[in-house]
This record gives C-alpha cells, structure tokens and sequence, in this order.
C-alpha cells in the first residue's frame, strides 16, 4: 500500500493510460477549436463604393467599427466650441509714455545747452535744432510732419504738451486696438484674450468685440480728447503738437494669436473618442442588391481587420492551443489535489466527449438562433435561445458516472468555452456554471431515475431566475436597450428540463459501454437476478455470507467516502463461483461429510481457488459491469490458502518441499479503495464467525490480526487505502460485527396454551414438523455455469 504523492495520480499507471489521457485531452482541446472559431470565409474583395452587391452579407461574430463619419463630426463640433485666442499688449501705453518722456526731456535738455552756447541766436538758423529734432523723432520711434517739429520747437518741447501726449496716450492706449477689424471673427462671440502684464501675464474672456476698436478710432477719439475744457489754457499750436504725437503712437495691441488657439483646437481634436460601434453577431452589413456605400464599405474591412490576419486557420490553432491550455490547467489541478476527481483513462474520455457534445450543440443552437427569432416575428432576440445549451445535462451524467469532483471540475472548464463561444460574455459563463451545479447537486443520492426528472425541474426554475437576472444587468450596463426577461427565462426554464431528458436518453449509452450507475448497481441488487437467485438456492451459506459482507464492506465504505453501493453490491457478487460446486464449502455443508477429508490438499486448494476463476468467468457470461468483476478477482487477492497449505506442509514431512505457489489464489491484488475494503470484509467476516466468544475486544484483536497479516503480506501494495482510512475501516468492522453479533436474552420456556374454553389436552396443542430432505437439491435449471474439472 502507498500514498500517492501531489501529482502521483496525473502520472501514474500504464503509458497506455497516459497515452489514453493526452490523446483524449488532444481532442477535446482541436474539438473545441473547431466548433468555436468562426467560419465566415465570405469575400469581400469584390464589393467596392459604389458597386451592386450580389449577396447579402452578415456578421459573422460581433466586431467593434470605427464611425470615422461621426467621429469626425464630433471633432469639427469640439473645435466649434474652442475659443479664438487673442493677444493684448497692455504694456503698450506704459513704454510710449516712457519714450515720450524721456524724448521731452532729452530735447528740453540739450535746448537748455544750445542756448548757452548760442547766445541769442534763432533756432532756425543753427544745425543744432535739426539735431535735437532727428534725436526727439529717433528716441519716440514714430514719424512726425516738419510742421509738428516746428510746433514743438516754438513752443520748445513744453513740459503742458509732454503732461497732454501722455494723458492721451494714457487714455487711448489702454483700449483695445485691432489692426483691422476683418481680423475680428464674422460672429460676435466670446473670445478668451491673453494680457501680456508688466512681468506676467493672465487670461480673461471678452464676451463681443463692442470694446474692440481700430487705429483710426483712436486717432479720433485723440483730437477730440485733446480739444476739451481742460485743455482750454494751452495754445493751439501746443495742442496740435501733443495730438499729432499721440495719433503717431497708436499702435495695435489686441492680436489674433493663431498658434495657441490652432494648439487648443487639436487638443480639443485629439481629446474627441472615436465613436466605436458595436456591429452584433447576425447584423446584416450589406443585403443583396444595394448599392455599397463608403459606410457599409468601412464596416466590411473592419470586420475583416477583426477577424485577424491569419485567417481561419490561425484563429481554429489559436482556440485549440487557448482550450488545451484551460483543460490541462484544470485537469493538473483537480489530479493532484482534488482527491476524488477521476483520473481513469475511461473516464477522461467520457468526459471529454460530454465536453464536446456540449459545446457542439451550443454551436448548433448559436447557429439556428439568429434565423429562428427572425421567424418567429416577435421581436424575441436570438441570445434568448442560447440559453437552450445543456450544460445542465452534462453535469448530471458525469456525476452520475463519475463523482461530484469531477462535475464540479467539468462544469467550470465546458462553461468557460461556451463563453468564448458566446461572444466572450461573462454573464453566460457564470449562467452555465450555475446552472451546471445546480444539476450536479439535485441528483445527488438519488437511487431512482425519476429523481433526475426533478432535478431538471429544479435546474429550470434556477436557470430563470438566473437569466431574468442577467437580462437586468445587461440593460443596466446598457449591454442592450430592451428587457425581453420573459423570452430568457422562458428558455432558460426548457434548458433544464430538455437537460433532464437528455439525461436519461444518454444513461443507458454510457452502461452499454461498461459505465454502472447507481441505478444499474440497484438493478444488480434485485434477488431477481438469475445469479443471485441460484447462490441463493445453490449455495445458501454462501449467500448469506456475502450479504454479511456486503453490510460490513457497506458501513467501511461509507465511513471513509467511498462508493457504499457499488461496494455492496459487488459484494453480493463477490463468490458467486461458489454455486458451481457448492458442496466443497464449509458454509454450505449441513450434517454432511466434508468432501475434502478424502481428497489431497492440492487437490481441494484447486476446488478452492477456481471459485475465484468460475465467478469471474459468470461475470463475463452475464455482462456484469467491470467494476464487479473486478472486485471478484480482487476479493482473495494472491494469497495463499492457509488450511490446505499447511496441511499440505504436514503430509509431505521434512524430506519434501511444497510449492507455496501452488496454494495462491489467482487473482489480483485490490486497486482501489472499494476492492480493499472487498477483500478485508471477506477475510473478516469469515474469521469472525469462529470467535466462540464474539465480544468487542475479542472482534477488534481479531480484525487488527487480519488486517495486519494483509498488510504484511503484500495485499495492498496497490490499494490507495491510506493508514487512517484502515484505522475508520477497523472501527466500522468492528461496530458493524458487534451489532452482528450481539446477545439475546433467553426466554424461559413457556406452556401451549388451549384456546379460550378448552381444556389443555395433547388433543389441543398443534405441532407443524419440517422434515429435513437428505440429498435434495436446488435446480440449477436457470444457471450456466463454466464447467470445473473434478478434484
């Protein structure tokens, strides 16, 4: 016996059963592919702007597209809504009050030098005075008329005509000048204006262009300013002098900056998502007839760009490697540390093939869906029938041939396909998983197939509410714009079912190819079968040793999760060889001589052992299913039988050596729990029957013997029966026996009374005698049995 270590189970038995593994696994995973990559090879070449098609093309499976139309339009629309960006010099005003100053002053200045020099000399008739008018025109950077230089050096450079320019341009300066007002956008609007400050500079918003004005405004606006009442006092010569500055400084400082608003505006471009939409699986891109538009025309190449550049048989590999990769995942898993999932080549394979057959007619139903809704006018969507897809029913046979483990692991991985086959949405891969366990556990204990009708009632009502559910959320997540809830949950409610029936249409297929289920085990438990009605007749001893057994290997097996059905009714199979020479049995023999007294112990130890061969080969002859048989080769094991053995040992004395060989059964060692436990029942309750005193103490010392003598012998060397399991397995023998086993009370003896009235009298009492028939004989009428030669 050994314990099988995190992944012992994945590598363990035969390279045949390996092999059986991975090529089950390889087909599931190309199987897959298959039936989940999209064959839509319609091309699309030939359908150009402007063309007739001549077919009608549909979306072979839901693709994103790209509306550049509105995507465009949503960007003119975001650069529409960004405003013009205009630049304002407000230090404008501030440097040409500084010029003028400092020209006022530097001409006043150097006047005052010429004057000293020049005695009293006319201006006009000295080159100074040209000099100081060039450095005044020089230092205001403007042009001035000769007739407004002669002003200004009449009225020598007057600090009244400096305090006036300055006032005017102080005044004038500060508004806002624009070249030209063609520069000005056509409609009055709110423009964001950038204010160059003294050292910075900030961002307002200018709501019209009422305050916008052009030079030649200002230069109105000026000779008006300058003839008001305040500056009655001056002259006009000083007057004129102080505009015609003023007037030659306006200048424009109020701009259209193009290159930050052009910035915003591609940043306003470039912040615009495209307008993505969603064309669905079955859209009808272009029907036949119609001319090709440049809309329809994108969407056809989108639908090839998503489709992929490698075409069908990339995407098939792609699917394949995607699904082997999942299923070899989960399989690892499960083999290493799930303890009861099922790794037997057998049944990887059936469910593999449950795997397929769900996948394919969900492949089937996604097909038919689209041209059924449409023919049904009724507004009923084709996602409305993929709920159809009996992922119920698979979950229920592979627990109902393999385990709930098993369910558990097979449910995940087929749902997770059929997700990807469903347009990859979540929200069915979470239904099928649902639904899938609710099926498992709904036959869970169930000895009777009607109960899998029920199960699938049950999975109905789970699987509507889980689609009325579901059907919410999506027009939450505005996945879709209508709640048809009655359509999904219509559906859903006949998937169920439809799984229930499926169910018991596919049972019998699976125990014609060796499966046994709890209903073929209870079928076998019938005393009607022609088996254990001629051990039952034939071999009574027999009979009721093997219904013993079964009790005890029943209670072992279901104390530590074994299959106790199954157990047990391959106990009440396990020596039924033993009706073929039914006499040569201890348990059978009623005041009868032993027929072994005078035959040699080779000769019994032959009788003996070929029980083992004659119920196998019954086995075989009454299409018992395998694991029965099994567990009737298994049920002795190899070894050897002790009585004759050593008697053998006796009457061949020191001089001659026996052959240990020769006194084995020809069996083969227990592998798996249920066959060890077969085979220490056997051993235990045919020991036990010798005990003169069967107390506790006496059966447990007993049962530890035997099972230590297994052990010890090699017996299960192969039995995944870990240490702790033998210790509950001692325990339940020895509970289960004592049950057996236990005490009456012994009633004294009492008197036959009359009937009321009557007088006892030996004439009253009533006696029934049942003569014991010497030498008859059941008939073994009903019986084929494998002829054994005579001992």
């Amino acid at each position: 016996m050994s314990n099988r270590g995190i992944l012992g189970r994945w590598f363990s038995g035969l390279r045949g059963d390996i092999a059986r593994r991975l090529f089950a696994l390889l087909v599931l995973a190309l199987g897959t592919g298959a039936f989940v990559v999209e064959y839509a090879g319609t091309p699309i070449d030939d359908l150009t702007v402007g063309s007739v098609a001549d077919r009608s093309v549909r979306a072979a499976a839901s693709f994103p597209f790209v509306d550049w139309e509105a995507t465009l339009e949503r960007q003119r629309t975001a650069e529409a809504r960004v405003q013009p960006v205009f630049d304002f010099d407000t230090t404008l005003s501030g440097r040409v009050q500084t010029r003028i100053a400092d020209a006022f002053e530097t001409a006043r200045h150097r006047l005052v030098e010429a004057d000293a020099n020049a005695g009293d000399r006319p201006p006009e008739e000295t080159d100074w005075l040209v000099e100081i008018r060039s450095d005044f025109v020089k230092i205001l950077d403007i042009s001035l008329d000769p007739e407004t230089l002669g002003r200004l050096s009449s009225q020598r450079w007057s600090t009244d005509i400096e305090n006036l320019t300055k006032k005017l341009v102080n005044d004038e300066l500060g508004r806002y000048i624009v070249a030209d007002r063609s520069l000005l956008p056509k409609k009055a609007s709110t423009v964001n204006v950038v204010r160059m400050l003294q050292n910075s500079r900030d961002e307002v918003s200018l709501d019209g262009f009422d305050r916008v004005v052009v030079p030649e405004e200002v230069r109105r606006s000026i000779k008006m300013a300058a003839f008001d009442q305040a500056a009655e006092s001056m002259v006009v010569d000083a007057r004129m002098a102080a505009v015609a500055i003023a007037q030659a400084a306006v200048r424009a400082n109020f701009s259209y900056n193009q290159l930050i608003t052009e910035s915003r505006r591609q940043d306003a471009r470039e912040a615009v998502l495209e307008v993505v939409i969603q064309v669905q699986r079955g859209t009808t891109i272009v029907r036949e007839g119609d001319v090709v538009t440049q809309a329809q025309f994108e969407t056809l190449h989108a639908m090839a760009d998503a489709r992929g550049s490698y075409g069908t048989g990339g995407l098939f590999f792609a699917l394949s490697f995607f699904a082997g990769l999942v299923f070899l995942a989960l399989y690892t898993f499960s083999a290493g540390f799930i303890k009861k999932f099922s790794t037997r080549p057998r049944d990887v394979e059936a469910i593999a093939f449950l795997a397929l057959v769900s996948i394919g007619l969900g492949r089937l139903i996604i097909e038919a869906a689209e041209p059924l809704a449409t023919a049904s006018g009724s507004g009923m969507a084709e996602s409305s029938i993929w709920y159809l897809v009996p992922v119920a029913g698979g979950a229920m046979l592979v627990r109902i041939l393999v385990n709930s483990e098993t369910a558990l692991i097979w449910t995940v991985s087929t749902s997770l396909m059929l997700g990807v086959l469903m347009e990859h949405q979540i929200f069915y891969t979470i239904f099928f998983i649902c639904s899938g366990l609710t099926a498992a556990g709904g036959i869970a204990h169930t000895k009777e197939r009607v109960n899998v009708l029920r199960a699938g009632l049950l999975t109905g009502l789970v699987n509507a509410a889980g689609a009325l559910l579901i059907n919410l959320l999506q027009v939450q997540l505005g996945e879709t714009s209508t709640a048809q809830p009655l359509w999904d949950m219509g559906f859903a409610f006949l998937g169920g079912n439809l799984s229930a029936i499926m169910v018991l249409g596919m049972v019998p297929m699976f125990e014609l190819f060796g499966f046994i289920t709890d209903y073929k085990l209870l079928e076998l438990a019938n005393l009607n079968h022609p088996l254990l009605r001629q051990l039952m007749l034939r071999a009574p001893g027999s009979y009721h040793h093997s219904v013993i057994v079964g009790s005890l290997a029943e209670a072992a097996a279901e104390s530590i999760g074994c299959n106790a059905l199954m157990t047990r009714v391959s106990c009440y199979f396990h020596d039924i060889g033993k009706a073929v020479k039914p006499s040569y049995f201890i348990e059978n023999l009623r005041d009868v001589p032993n027929p072994h007294d005078r035959l040699a112990p080779h000769q019994s130890a032959r009788i003996i052992v070929n029980h083992v061969l004659d119920g196998a080969a019954l086995a075989r002859q009454y299409n018992l299913p395998k694991p029965i048989s099994d567990a009737i080769l298994m049920h002795h094991g190899t070894g050897i039988i002790q009585y004759f053995y050593a008697k053998a040992v006796e009457q061949a004395g020191e001089d001659m050596q026996v052959d240990p060989d020769d006194f084995r059964y020809p069996g083969q060692l227990p592998d798996t729990r249920e066959a060890g436990i077969i085979f220490l029942a056997d051993r235990v309750e045919a020991a036990c029957r010798t005990l003169k005193d069967p107390t506790g103490e006496s059966i447990r010392a007993m049962i530890q013997k035997l099972v230590n003598s297994a052990v010890t012998d090699g017996q299960l060397e192969q039995c995944p029966l870990t240490i702790s399991e033998l210790y509950t397995v001692i325990d339940t023998f020895t509970q289960t026996l004592l049950g057996i086993y236990h005490h009456r009370i012994e009633y004294p003896g009492m008197p036959v009374l009359p009937p009321k009235g009557d007088q006892v009298g030996k004439s009253s009492i009533i006696t029934l005698d049942v003569a014991a028939q010497s030498g008859e004989q059941a008939d073994d009428s009903e019986l084929s049995l494998i002829p054994t030669p005579e001992a």
